[in-house]
C-alpha cells in the first residue's frame, strides 16, 4: 500500500493483532479434499478469495493481518489459531531473522499459527515447499498454505481460477482505472424495494497495481443475502448527506483517493444497483450510488468490512475514521 499515506502506526496494527484471529479447532476431522479445480468445497468449509483465485478453507478459521503474521511474526510468534491472512496494513521495518534460519520462522507454523495468505505474484504457475508451507501459484496468484502436510495437501487442492467468485464478485472493475469514477447507470438506492442481496466487493485503486502484473484485481468480498442486506440499504440510505469524513491537507494529490475502494452490488426487486465505498484516502470519501453522496457511518460501515473485507490500516489518518474501520473485536 502507498507510503505517501500511511498515518496509522504499526503501534496500532500490533495493538489489534491479537483480535485479528478467531479461536478456533484445528478444523473438521472428516473435511475430504476435491480435485483442483472443481467449484466444490468440502462440507463445513468456506470459500476464499483474491486475484481471481479461490481456495477453500475450513468454515470455523478466523482472519487475520498478514502483515504480521507471516511478514513481521517475530513481534508476536507463537502458534495463533488458525486464519486466513491479506496484505493490508504496511510491513513493519523490521528483520526477523529469515536470513539466518533454514528454513526462515515464517514457513513454521510453531511461530506462524495455520494460515493461509494471498500475494500477486509474477512468476508463472507452479507449486513450491519449503518448511511447514506450501505454495501454489496460479494466474499471478500466489496462495500460501501453512500447516501441517495433510491439511495443505487438502486446502490446495480446492485452489482453482475465477472470474465471479463465490460472493458474486467480478474478478475485476471499472473502479481499478479511475478512483474518482462514479456508479454508472446511477440508481437512487433510498427508493430500493425488496432487496435481496448485495455482493461486498473491495478492490485496489491504481497505485497499489504493479505495472509489470496484469489488471488489478479483486482483493476480498462478502456477501449480505435477505434481511441483513436490506438492512444495509436502509442503514446507507440514512446516512447524512454530503460525503466524508475527509482531510485532503493530509495526502498528496497523485494517491489521494488512497489504495482501496469497496463496491457494493445490490439487487431487488427495483433492479440492480452499484454503490461506492471509499474510505481509504483523504477525498471523495462517503456512499456513492451515483445520485447521491452520503457519509460514512459506523452503522452503514462495519457490515461491509467484517471477515475477509477487514480493514487493518493504511489508511489516511482521520479518528472518525479510524474508529469506524479498524477491527474492535
Amino acid at each position: 500500500m502507498h507510503s505517501l499515506i500511511r498515518l496509522v502506526t504499526i503501534v496500532a496494527a500490533v495493538g489489534v493483532v491479537a483480535a485479528c484471529a478467531h479461536p478456533a479447532d484445528p478444523a473438521p476431522a472428516a473435511a475430504t479434499p476435491v480435485p483442483m479445480g472443481s467449484p466444490t468445497a468440502p462440507a463445513g468449509w468456506r470459500w476464499e478469495s483474491f486475484g481471481g483465485v479461490q481456495v477453500g478453507v475450513p468454515g470455523d478459521w478466523g482472519w487475520d493481518n498478514q502483515a504480521l503474521r507471516l511478514d513481521a511474526w517475530c513481534i508476536k510468534p507463537g502458534n495463533h489459531p488458525p486464519a486466513v491472512s491479506r496484505p493490508g496494513a504496511p510491513t513493519p521495518a523490521i528483520g526477523c531473522g529469515s536470513d539466518r534460519q533454514s528454513p526462515p520462522g515464517q514457513y513454521l507454523i510453531a511461530n506462524t499459527g495455520w494460515t493461509v495468505g494471498f500475494n500477486r505474484t509474477e512468476k508463472g504457475d507452479g507449486t513450491d515447499q519449503a518448511g511447514d508451507r506450501t505454495t501454489v501459484r496460479l494466474d499471478g496468484v500466489e496462495v500460501i498454505i501453512q500447516a501441517p502436510k495433510e491439511w495443505r495437501d487438502r486446502i490446495a487442492a480446492t485452489v482453482h481460477r475465477v472470474d465471479v467468485d463465490h460472493a458474486g464478485c467480478p474478478t475485476t472493475h471499472r473502479i481499478s482505472s479511475g478512483p474518482d469514477l462514479r456508479p454508472s447507470p446511477p440508481a437512487d438506492i433510498a427508493a430500493m424495494r425488496g432487496v435481496t442481496s448485495i455482493s461486498v466487493c473491495k478492490y485496489p485503486v491504481p497505485e497499489m497495481s504493479s505495472a509489470r502484473l496484469p489488471a488489478p484485481r479483486l482483493l476480498s468480498s462478502l456477501r449480505l443475502d435477505g434481511a441483513a442486506a436490506a438492512a444495509e440499504i436502509r442503514q446507507i440510505a440514512a446516512a447524512p448527506v454530503g460525503g466524508g469524513p475527509d482531510n485532503p491537507a493530509d495526502c498528496a494529490p497523485e494517491v489521494a483517493h488512497g489504495d482501496e475502494i469497496i463496491v457494493l452490488m445490490a439487487r431487488s426487486a427495483t433492479g440492480k444497483a452499484e454503490v461506492t465505498m471509499r474510505y481509504a484516502g483523504c477525498i471523495q470519501n462517503g456512499f456513492d450510488d451515483g445520485t447521491t453522496v452520503r457519509k460514512l457511518t459506523a452503522a452503514g460501515v462495519r457490515p461491509l468490512i467484517a471477515g475477509p473485507n477487514r480493514v487493518y490500516g493504511g489508511f489516511s489518518g482521520h479518528q472518525e475514521k479510524t474508529d469506524m474501520l479498524l477491527p474492535h473485536d
